[in-house]
């Protein structure tokens, strides 16, 4: 029997920015999920400085690593970076929409609004992750940001990505919904 494979499909927040692989969120919970007697082999598909557009124009190379379900988080970057809610809602539809049409189980991991403006309009923003999750039926992770981005000591210099002790506690937020998509994934073999 294949090893299920996990795409972490997302910004500097999967790809383990400032750190090293082994650190990285996808390394991290696929680790803590070995640690319960659970193979599974994480593919990490986190690029810094991406928004939800960019992933899109690289949505090939996540479906060609023929993985059996999909972590989608996408959206720091775009509020930090200006884009319109409307727009950011578009093409994370774009992404949901594509994964669930290759047969993928999602969860959608949303993120707090990080623009800097004061006229961006947040609360629309913070509104597109779960507003899409209730479209789509997916089960959502609130906010990537939430289990280490208020306390200090789990923080990279930058005051903004964690470092090794925040991406810790990141995976082991995620991990009972990493753990129910690769049961999600066993209920519901699919050829591949």
């Amino acid at each position: 029997m294949s090893v299920p494979r996990l795409a972490f499909f997302g910004d500097s927040l999967f790809a383990g920015y400032g750190l090293a692989p082994n650190q990285a969120l996808p390394a991290r919970v696929e680790a803590l999920l070995r640690v319960e007697g659970r193979e599974i082999r994480a593919l990490n598909f986190g690029v810094s400085g991406e928004t939800a557009a960019d992933g899109l124009r690289r949505l090939h190379r996540v479906l060609a690593g023929a993985p059996a379900a999909c972590l989608l988080e996408f959206g720091a970057n775009d509020s930090f970076q200006g884009y319109s809610p409307a727009e950011v809602e578009q093409n994370l539809e774009a992404l949901v929409t594509a994964l669930r049409g290759a047969d993928l189980p999602v969860l959608l991991v949303g993120v707090r609004c990080l623009a800097f403006e004061d006229e961006y309009p947040a609360e629309a923003f913070e509104a597109v992750h779960p507003a899409l999750a209730k479209r789509h039926g997916l089960p959502l992770f609130p906010d990537i940001l939430a289990p280490y981005v208020e306390d200090p000591d789990l923080l990279l210099p930058d005051g903004l990505h964690p470092n090794a002790d925040g991406v810790e506690a990141m995976a082991r937020a995620l991990l009972p919904q990493a753990r129910d998509l690769l049961e999600t994934v066993a209920s519901n073999p699919l050829p591949r």
